[in-house]
């Protein structure tokens, strides 16, 4: 396999993957940095359209060829400092790839059954656990409002562990029309509560709908709320007045799958 050496941290292509750390250059290049062999299989696994592979010099000495399977993408060859300079982790693995953003048409989107809406949560970390969950549990889309964390970003790609490339995630820069849209469906829109709200398990989370996780802070806002047609809430016997973001959706997305196979 043929590879283009780079030594210089002024080549246009390491200023490129640099510019994509940043939401702006994702956006302008519709493009994201995928970092380590984990990520990178599942995306090239997922069908993921990879226009680079960046692999350090310890790499190839170690591997001698990037992995079998692997699609014709650009390679492009770093010594190791350079290489640790140009990616964010810490630890880097030695391989990279960028990426096009994973694209969906909108329309089919609005047509899914088992949705789940991220309404301003702020939290690279909880965004990403439940893009992973609403995977593993076999919803159907992940929708983040404009004012929530980028679900490109480089923090929520790694919590998602691959999740990213096996469902739709979309940003919408109106959630409220949206939600409208969805209910106009027969989607019900459920908005997630600590209180004053009927408790999960004796709801019917088995047909159409869309499932509200509001910010970390503020909760869901005035707006959805009037939108919404239920609130649920997840019973505690401790004394912990909620729950963290991502833990409060892995429950209320179990227990939608654990209703629906139930139905079956």
């Amino acid at each position: 396999m043929d590879f283009q050496r780079i030594t210089s941290a002024s080549n246009n292509l390491i200023k490129l993957i640099r510019s994509l750390h940043d939401k702006k250059g994702r956006l302008k290049e519709k493009a994201i940095v995928l970092e380590g062999i984990r990520l990178v299989t599942d995306a090239v696994n997922s069908g993921a359209q990879i226009l680079y592979f960046i692999i350090s010099d310890s790499f190839i000495a170690k591997n001698r060829t990037l992995p079998e399977g692997f699609p014709a993408a650009k390679v492009v060859l770093l010594p190791d400092e350079l290489f640790k300079k140009t990616c964010e982790t810490d630890n880097p693995q030695g391989i990279m790839a960028v990426a096009r953003i994973p694209m969906h048409d909108e329309g089919i989107i609005l047509q899914s059954e088992r949705i789940i809406i991220l309404e301003n949560i702020q939290d690279p970390g909880n965004a990403g656990t439940i893009i992973r969950t609403a995977d593993a549990f076999g919803f159907d889309a992940v929708l983040f409002s404009k004012e929530s964390v980028d679900p490109f970003n480089s923090k929520v790609i790694r919590s998602t562990m691959g999740s990213l490339f096996h469902l739709p995630v979309m940003v919408y820069q109106d959630m409220y029309s949206v939600a409208e849209k969805l209910k106009n469906r027969g989607v019900s829109i459920i908005a997630a509560h600590p209180r004053d709200a009927e408790y999960c398990y004796d709801m019917d989370l088995s047909g159409k709908l869309a499932i509200v996780i509001g910010n970390e802070g503020n909760g869901i806002t005035e707006r959805m709320m009037k939108l919404s047609d239920k609130r649920v809430m997840i019973p505690m016997l401790g004394g912990a007045e909620s729950l963290n973001a991502s833990a409060a959706a892995s429950i209320l997305l179990y227990e939608s799958m654990r209703q629906l196979q139930k139905s079956k």
